[in-house]
């Protein structure tokens, strides 16, 4: 895919490299002239702060292309902030398609209409997990946005004393307006990042309390669930599910080429409302205009736009990325260095984009040169079994009886030629060490384990010792070698001629 994404790349804009060249640097023409004046790097300074606001997340993005999804879950939001419904809703997408964002960009444009009608509690399923820990933290964020005494969590300090006041807090707001039926108790919104992992919690008592009082309008809550778990609803068990309003909106990733660039664009740019909460110099720039008419903002974004239209280098940068994994995080990974190394003297290129890009290997064949010669003989062993056995899964009893094979036959040769072993085969190593070893690839998750398989003892046993069956578990796990046995050589460019050999014969 990613060859694939080079040669369109190539093909549609290699023709005009220099042409594209010229028309780039062009393009930074007015803002270095821009920049030659002292105030105007000032402004730089800030402006460039923004833009890593952005890429970091510390700030919103303009919503490209979800206005019927801001819709629905603004419209939910409302309703619970306004009428004092009760209600619940799962946003659902994957990884970078927006879905946090959309939320935010939710709550903040209510808070400007009603920002002392409404409390927000933020939970997150990695950091939350439990149901004990996210009771804490609703505590806290209530307690402190609620005005409620700190020592109140101390005098109830186990869970169900926690959870009794909570929903007493919850569930009687409107005890204090009895007597005005007009009058609408503050709202509280709680979002669930990751809400898939609380529905993994033990009775998912939580999720039970939290939708009860929404269905049974007991006190105005949205509980808003963000998650890339299409099938999350199905987690639920019967009396959660059966309180979920089973409302959801879906968030898919950008279709076209133009409708991701506009998304990653929105990050790189600076709009005039961005500026509104900033001091300094750049508060000023939105006005301040050279004598070409253009303001250091207006300069910015023609300099991004001429990045997108001539620079090949950088349009491949963005195309290979869509075409691979359409991941818009990715895109503000590569941005982040070019963006902090921006100065009059250092305008980005593309070049600079695909060079200082801070992205994972593609693969996992660059662990290998670090490897000792004992985990990578049993990686290799493990790679062969693929071979000689015919099977994509093996396991450490199995892998370590081929190891056995392969070293104590380069001994006997070593020996029947008169020649002293050496390298990986001078020395069989024990089955509790090489255990260490392959455990170590799993870390690395060189081998990965076998879904479906059950753990067999493989291969000999009684080398174990009196360990028990906890080491039958650990060396009878089944895996897969995520490595092919012809990667391995490539990859480690100093492996002794012996473990070249193991690599090559068979």
């Amino acid at each position: 895919m990613d060859d694939f994404a080079r040669n369109l790349g190539q093909e549609s804009d290699l023709s005009d490299e220099a042409p594209g060249i010229s028309t780039a640097k062009d393009a930074t023409a007015p803002l270095k002239k821009l920049l030659q004046e002292e105030a105007s790097i000032e402004q730089l300074h800030g402006l460039k702060s923004i833009i890593l606001d952005k890429l970091n997340g510390k700030r919103r993005l303009q919503l490209v292309a979800l206005e019927e999804e801001y819709s629905k879950v603004h419209q939910l939001v409302e309703q619970t902030i306004v009428a004092g419904e009760g209600n619940s809703m799962l946003v659902i997408g994957a990884r970078g398609s927006g879905k946090s964002n959309l939320v935010e960009t939710v709550i903040s444009d209510l808070s400007s209409q009603h920002k002392k009608d409404f409390h927000v509690v933020r939970l997150s399923g990695f950091i939350h997990t439990d149901d004990k820990l996210a009771l804490r933290e609703i505590w806290r964020q209530l307690g402190h946005e609620m005005e409620v005494e700190d020592d109140t969590m101390g005098r109830t300090g186990n869970y169900a004393d926690t959870l009794s006041s909570l929903l007493a807090l919850l569930s009687h707001p409107a005890e204090l307006a009895a007597n005005d039926p007009d009058h609408v108790a503050n709202s509280v919104i709680f979002i669930m990042d990751e809400f898939d992992l609380f529905t993994s919690h033990p009775r998912q008592t939580l999720l039970y309390n939290l939708f009860d009082v929404a269905q049974s309008r007991k006190a105005p809550i949205a509980v808003i669930g963000l998650t890339t778990k299409i099938d999350v609803a199905e987690s639920l068990e019967k009396r959660v599910k059966s309180r979920f309003s089973h409302r959801s909106v879906h968030l898919a990733l950008p279709k076209s080429l133009a409708a991701f660039w506009e998304i990653c664009k929105g990050a790189l740019i600076v709009e005039e409302e961005d500026v509104i909460d900033v001091d300094g110099p750049l508060a000023d720039c939105i006005s301040k205009q050279n004598e070409d008419g253009l303001s250091i903002l207006s300069s910015w974004e023609l300099f991004v736009d001429g990045l997108w239209r001539n620079d090949w280098i950088f349009k491949h940068v963005i195309q290979s990325i869509f075409y691979r994994s359409k991941s818009v995080k990715e895109v503000f990974a590569t941005c982040l260095i070019p963006i902090a190394e921006l100065s009059p003297d250092m305008i980005p290129t593309g070049k600079d984009f695909a060079q200082h890009a801070l992205l994972a290997p593609e693969s996992k064949l660059h662990i290998l040169e670090g490897l000792s010669d004992l985990d990578l003989s049993l990686l290799i062993a493990a790679a062969r079994l693929d071979i000689v056995l015919d099977t994509d899964t093996c396991n450490f009893n199995m892998a370590y009886d081929e190891y056995q094979t392969m070293a104590s036959r380069v001994k006997v040769q070593s020996s029947a030629s008169g020649a002293a072993a050496i390298g990986a085969g001078s020395k069989i190593w024990g089955r509790e060490v090489s255990l260490g070893a392959w455990e170590k690839l799993a870390q690395y998750e060189l081998i990965v384990p076998a879904i479906g398989a059950t753990s067999t003892t493989g291969g000999a046993t009684g080398a174990g010792g009196g360990n028990g069956t906890r080491d039958v578990g650990r060396m009878g796990r089944m895996f897969r070698v995520d490595v092919g046995l012809e990667e391995i050589v490539p990859s480690v460019p100093n492996m002794s001629h012996m473990m070249s050999k193991w690599c090559k014969e068979i």
